[in-house]
């Protein structure tokens, strides 16, 4: 096996070699390499330590390949990527509906480092693929409405707005990208893996402790920082405060505590409190399909009779955050716009 291949995509090797051996899905014997890889990077992203587990492979290995099973199924769940260009906008309902005008979209695309950064580094790519995340919001509004030749006044209607634009994971084609968000979603679990640990281990005695729950908090928050950072803005500020505040209760813990050995005992009580988690991944990363009919003025159409296009959402939940819808685009290079305040030239230096 090519040890140069991504977890996620030696994931999507296994379940294709045990789809064409009409093995059942539902309770996969995961490639061995596959599974040890996966076991290490839980184990490396929780506590080291836990090597010292006896047979901890063995007790995390059900786990571990039930959740490599749900996030390769939840990458192939999202639709096929769609073009967002000034060309698609008048024909794409799903484009102009996120978008109010074609000239919005080339600059929120152009003005992205990620986007502007993949072209620069792939100068013959004619386009690239990247994650569109948006939070979807829907409120009562009075508007006016036909009925028939006759305009109604204050009629009740629901306005779909969307907000907190993101783009993430710019490369150069649809695997790469569905891997890059099922990693994501991964990451997350090890970090909630870590804030399960934490919540039932704070009931044990004595300050020696202390330093040790402060440790695998902060490796709790920073592990899903890092996989909601794709998905969320501006609402990680408290995220960003909270491992903050923590990072300084740690120091001043170092400097008054000495370091202790952990028991064998507690480190087992680790491994159960993993296998929960990994056990059952919908818990903490929820998928939901949505089917809206919306018109022009991004009103739902109530009825049948009422005009409008009909429109997918695939929104993704993560944790206790808002969902977020989840689209894979297409951005031609011919749409990319001239960087505004030296946004090229601050990239470059960064690589400096």
């Amino acid at each position: 096996m090519n040890p140069h291949l991504t977890f996620a995509a030696r994931a999507r090797a296994w379940l294709a070699r045990l789809a064409g051996s009409g093995q059942s899905a539902t309770a996969p014997r995961c490639d061995p390499a596959l599974l040890r890889r996966a076991i290490e990077q839980v184990v490396d992203g929780i506590d080291p330590r836990l090597h010292a587990v006896l047979d901890y492979a063995r007790k995390l290995t059900p786990a571990v390949e039930r959740t490599i099973a749900y996030f390769i199924d939840c990458g192939q769940w999202l639709a096929a990527p769609v073009e967002f260009s000034a060309h698609r906008w008048a024909g794409d309902p799903l484009v102009r509906t996120l978008f109010a005008t074609a000239a919005e979209l080339q600059r929120f695309f152009s003005d992205d480092p990620g986007v502007r950064a993949y072209f620069h580094d792939h100068p013959l790519a004619d386009e690239g693929y990247i994650g569109l995340g948006v939070t979807r919001q829907e409120r009562r509004v009075f508007g006016m409405a036909m009925n028939g030749e006759t305009i109604r006044r204050e009629v009740p209607q629901t306005a779909i707005s969307f907000s907190d634009y993101r783009l993430f994971g710019a490369c150069d084609n649809e695997q790469q990208l569905r891997q890059n968000i099922e990693q994501r979603g991964f990451g997350f679990l090890i970090g909630e893996a870590l804030e399960q640990i934490v919540e039932h281990q704070s009931s044990a005695r004595g300050h020696e402790h202390e330093q040790q729950f402060l440790e695998l908090r902060l490796r709790g928050l920073m592990q899903k920082r890092s996989a909601m950072d794709s998905l969320y803005y501006e609402s990680n500020a408290a995220l960003d405060d909270e491992i903050a505040a923590l990072r300084t209760r740690l120091m001043h813990e170092q400097e008054a505590l000495a370091s202790t050995r952990v028991k064998t005992t507690m480190l087992d009580d680790y491994i159960a409190v993993i296998s929960a988690v990994l056990a059952d991944p919908e818990r903490y990363v929820k998928r939901a399909t949505v089917r809206l009919r919306i018109n022009r003025m991004n009103i739902k159409a109530e009825s049948p009779d009422e005009p409008g296009d009909e429109l997918t959402f695939s929104e993704v939940t993560i944790g206790g955050r808002p969902p977020r819808v989840v689209v894979l685009t297409r951005f031609p290079r011919r749409d990319l716009l001239a960087a505004r305040n030296g946004l090229d030239e601050a990239l470059q230096s960064l690589r400096r």
